[in-house]
This record gives structure tokens, C-alpha cells and sequence, in this order.
């Protein structure tokens, strides 16, 4: 059974809604999204959504309306069984969620409220009969008080394998094996991202670098990720000719960038503490790697790989004790300055 990654949100402050403890949820089957109502033209803003979903039970799990929905302003979105929702975007404000549009492999729904303030959206990639990772929105987490104020996603890759979310920007030309962990990242950057590239670890266990996407021209700066150490947010911009500007921040709170210069269209992939809902617990949700393409003179679109976090590797040294009816051999003398407190032999054994 695969365990669902959360990403998000995206919006204004607000009470955290959530989807029950435990429950791993495995597709959408109907989604209600209600908007303010407005006296001019079009709607107002995003006010409440609700939704039902087929958890890991094969149970239908209803869940809201978080906000506010009634009957004569919304929508309800009816999802069939083999159909997939791979793009929710929309636009948020400081008073919340002011639009919301879907798409699926069938059709479009949306766009819902108004478009006003800044943009954000969540495309999953699909695949085209080359083995890439299909995946899917399956439920919806958000902060609410009387209304809708932001809004996150619950991703579902198939199988269990990393999710591909974007890519942003141009046509994907470059891909790589499934990664399981990010080590390093450079960056080179002028106005725009002239070159890009990481190394990765695949699922041998193998250190994999990846060559420039684009060119080493501009800027140079490399980050490195320690033991336990993962990105958790990625935010950037991208015009007509490629990526235009990026910015990583890690769960120790260190940021890197900005590289390039913000320019075009926003992008962002934040992933909360305890993003992953498995069997057997939560953990968090990390950038594993990326897919993207390269042409001319810089890299003209990114997307990433987002999966489970590498979790911290705590090992402890053995300590060594010497009973008074163990005999003391060369080796022992060897670990003494090791970390020995107090030597004690008995009577005949030094």
C-alpha cells in the first residue's frame, strides 16, 4: 500500500484542518469547493471545500466542509475510478484562498472564485509510456476559521516511489533513476539559472552526480546536505524562456539562495513536518532529486522528486568493560583511551 506525501499549504494563517490520524488516503471520489458569492462580475473568493476519499480500508472517508459551502454557490466535482486530479492551482491572498481551478486526466473544473493576489500550483507529473511514476491529489489538509484560509494536497505515487511534482518552465529533457535521498545541490546563476546540477543517492545505495543541466557560466554556488539533513521547501520563478530564479531551505533552517533573479511566474513546493502518512507512523517529506531540461545557454525547466526524508542516523560507540574474571589481552590496551571511565581487575587477571 502506498503511503501519501503531503505538500502545502498554500494561503493565509489559520486552524489547522486535517484528515484523521492514521488514515492513508488512496483516491478522491468527489470534491465540493464553494466560493463567496459577489455582486459584481464572476465570484468572490474560496470559502470551503469538502471532499470524500477511499482510504487504505477501501472505506469511504468523508471530510469536512472546512469553511463555509452552500448550495447556490458551489460545485460539486464527481471523481470516476479510473480518473486522476494531477493539477490543483490556484491564487491565495492574506485573507485566504481566493481561486481554485482542477485538472484531471479527463477534464478541467474551475477556474472557482476570483484570481487575485499570488499564485501557486501543484502540477504532477504524468507519464507518457516510458516508466515515469504516475501520480495523483487523494485528499486535501488546510487551515480554516469561518473560511477557507490556505490550502495543502496529499500526493500518491504508484507503487510507493517518489512522487514527481512540476516540472515548471519548458519541456522535460532530462531525467534520472529513482532517487531515495539528495546530497548536494550547484547552482549557476546570472539574471536567470544559467546551469544546474545535484548528485543523488538511487536505490542501490549508490552516489549518482548528475552533469550541468545548461551551462557553468554566471555564479557558481554549491550546497552540500549533512547526515539527516533534507530540503524541505523549494520556491522559484519562470518566464516564457526558462528558470529564473531558485531558492532551497532545509529542515535545519538553512537557506540557500537567492539564486538568480525573481522574474515570470511563482512556483513552490513546501512540505510540512510529517508529510508522509505510512503503516507504520508519519514521517517527513523531503526533495529527493529532480527532472528538468536544458536548452541553449540555461536550464529551462525543474521539476522534483518528493518522497519520505532520510532520517537521522544516530550511532553510539560501544564501551568496553572489564570484569574482574576477564583476562586482559594486547587488543584491550588498544581501546583504553576510547573512552574507558575506570579499569578494575581481580585478583590474578592483570
Amino acid at each position: 500500500m502506498a503511503d501519501p506525501v503531503k505538500v502545502g499549504p498554500w494561503g493565509a494563517a489559520g486552524q489547522g484542518r486535517d484528515i484523521n490520524v492514521g488514515s492513508r488516503p488512496q483516491r478522491l471520489n468527489t470534491i465540493t469547493i464553494g466560493w463567496e458569492p459577489s455582486w459584481g462580475y464572476g465570484n468572490g473568493r474560496i470559502i470551503g471545500i469538502s471532499f470524500v476519499y477511499v482510504d487504505q480500508n477501501d472505506k469511504e472517508i468523508t471530510v469536512g466542509p472546512w469553511g463555509k459551502i452552500d448550495r447556490e454557490h458551489s460545485r460539486a466535482i464527481q471523481i470516476d475510478q479510473d480518473e486522476k486530479l494531477y493539477v490543483v492551482s490556484g491564487t491565495f491572498n492574506d485573507a485566504g484562498v481566493t481561486s481554485l481551478m482542477l485538472k484531471t486526466n479527463k477534464t478541467e473544473h474551475g477556474p472557482f472564485g476570483h484570481a487575485a493576489g499570488s499564485a501557486f500550483s501543484v502540477p504532477l507529473k504524468q507519464a507518457q509510456d516510458d516508466g515515469e511514476v504516475v501520480g495523483e491529489v487523494v485528499a486535501f489538509f488546510c487551515r480554516s476559521n469561518d473560511t477557507l484560509q490556505a490550502l495543502g494536497v496529499y500526493v500518491l505515487g504508484e507503487n510507493g516511489l517518489p512522487v514527481m511534482i512540476g516540472p515548471w518552465g519548458g519541456i522535460v529533457n532530462q531525467r534520472i533513476s529513482t532517487p531515495v535521498q539528495l546530497k548536494s545541490v550547484t547552482v549557476y546563476s546570472t539574471q536567470r539559472i544559467d546551469g544546474f546540477s545535484f548528485t543523488y543517492v538511487d536505490q542501490n545505495g549508490d552516489d549518482i552526480p548528475v552533469g550541468t543541466w545548461g551551462t557553468t557560466n554566471g555564479q557558481k554556488n554549491t550546497f552540500s546536505l549533512n547526515e539527516g539533513e533534507y530540503v524541505k521547501d523549494m520556491t522559484g520563478t519562470f518566464d516564457l524562456d526558462g528558470v529564473t530564479s531558485l531558492k532551497f531551505t532545509t529542515n535545519r533552517e538553512h537557506v540557500h539562495g537567492l539564486y538568480g533573479r525573481l522574474s515570470g511566474t511563482d512556483f513552490r513546493v513546501p512540505l510540512p513536518d510529517n508529510a508522509v502518512v505510512g503503516n507504520d507512523g508519519n514521517h517527513n517529506g523531503g526533495v529527493l532529486g529532480f527532472f528538468g531540461g536544458s536548452g541553449g545557454n540555461s536550464l529551462v525547466v525543474l521539476g522534483v522528486f518528493v518522497g519520505v526524508a532520510p532520517a537521522p542516523k544516530h550511532i553510539s560507540e560501544p564501551r568496553h568493560r572489564l570484569g574482574p574474571r576477564r583476562r586482559l589481552n594486547a587488543g584491550d590496551f588498544d581501546r583504553v583511551d576510547q573512552g574507558f571511565d575506570r579499569l578494575t581487575c581481580g585478583p590474578g587477571a592483570c
